[in-house]
């Protein structure tokens, strides 16, 4: 990737990263501050832009700064990042609480039709057992009943009286009648806490295909039954994962930015730099000429006009101070072209 596209993209998921914190910050501290809202937002979004340009600034000044200004503003930054974080802890928690009160709205509800549902169940259950009860009484009658018409049948035969069978038989008809009309009874009651127990069940199903917020929490049941803990412990460890990573990420996101900004402008050589490295690339050596020693006068007959010794040793030490000069030049463009 292109160095200005990467300081580009770091530069805008910064920027991105530092407007979320502002904005879940200041609306959290605003529910927790309702009473003034708008002094919260203020006091709020200029911490946290003063957060962001201390953050540069310690970055880009960090040698040239005081050890105390530098203790005090990372004492400063440490606690605005502080009450970022309780912001975006009280946004994302009283958004859960909404969620949750609704949620658990439509539990109760669906709870409490479960519960009838199963007492309805139970209820079968015992009907059930009563009912067969009534049926195996009902199938001894029928027996007893058939008995006492055979004993009837051979009383007859033997030209007996039948008044006690016939009492017996009279009796047992009744036992019959009232144990139909009991198995009749408890039918219809089977019949009717089973249609209680298909309509509590379509109205659960309805309740909860109605209800929206089942979807949008079901990862978060499904993770609290698998490890067994309740789902509030399950989002108050998500929350406290966001607050990790969400402020201190934005930070060093700004410092990233900064570092490549730096990077970027110290390997920029200046115009005017560039301009004087090349007039001294282009500038044409001129050959070092090695110390000569001046011409010897003749001696004349004036003794006055003879040139003095000390003179000439003073053009000697011109000559060395001249080559020196102009060979510490040489160095110095040497040491700027190496440098630039």
């Amino acid at each position: 990737m292109n160095k200005i596209a990467l300081k580009f993209l770091v530069g805008l998921v910064a920027l991105s990263l530092a407007v979320c914190a502002a904005f879940f910050s200041v609306t959290g501290l605003c529910k927790l501050f309702a009473g003034a809202a708008t002094a919260v937002i203020v006091m709020a979004s200029t911490l946290e832009a003063s957060k962001l340009v201390l953050a540069s600034f310690l970055y880009q000044s960090w040698s040239t700064v005081s050890k105390t200004l530098r203790a005090y503003l990372l004492i400063a930054i440490a606690i605005i990042a502080m009450i970022t974080s309780i912001g975006i802890y009280g946004f994302l928690s009283s958004a859960y609480q909404k969620t949750k009160s609704k949620f658990d709205l439509t539990q109760t509800t669906t709870d409490s039709l479960n519960t009838q549902k199963q007492y309805y169940e139970s209820t079968i259950k015992t009907v059930q057992l009563q009912l067969n009860a009534k049926n195996t009484q009902l199938t001894n009658l029928t027996s007893i009943r058939t008995s006492q018409e055979n004993r009837a049948t051979q009383l007859t035969a033997t030209n007996r009286s039948t008044r006690y069978a016939d009492r017996s038989a009279r009796e047992t008809d009744l036992s019959i009648k009232l144990v139909n009309k009991e198995i009749d009874s408890l039918n219809k009651k089977i019949i009717s806490y089973t249609d209680s127990v298909g309509r509590l069940t379509i109205a659960a199903k309805q309740v909860g295909l109605k209800n929206e917020l089942s979807s949008e929490l079901g990862s978060l049941v499904y993770i609290s039954q698998t490890l067994n803990v309740s789902m509030d412990k399950v989002v108050n460890i998500l929350i406290l994962l966001f607050i990790i990573v969400f402020d201190p990420l934005a930070i060093c996101m700004v410092l990233a930015f900064n570092f490549l900004n730096k990077k970027s402008e110290d390997t920029i050589i200046p115009k005017e730099l560039k301009e004087e490295v090349v007039i001294i690339k282009e500038t044409p050596k001129e050959p070092i000429k090695s110390p000569t020693k001046p011409p010897r006068k003749q001696p004349v007959q004036d003794n006055s006009i003879i040139s003095n010794p000390h003179d000439r040793q003073d053009s000697k030490n011109k000559s060395l101070s001249a080559f020196e000069k102009r060979k510490k030049e040489k160095e110095e463009e040497k040491r700027m072209i190496k440098n630039y």
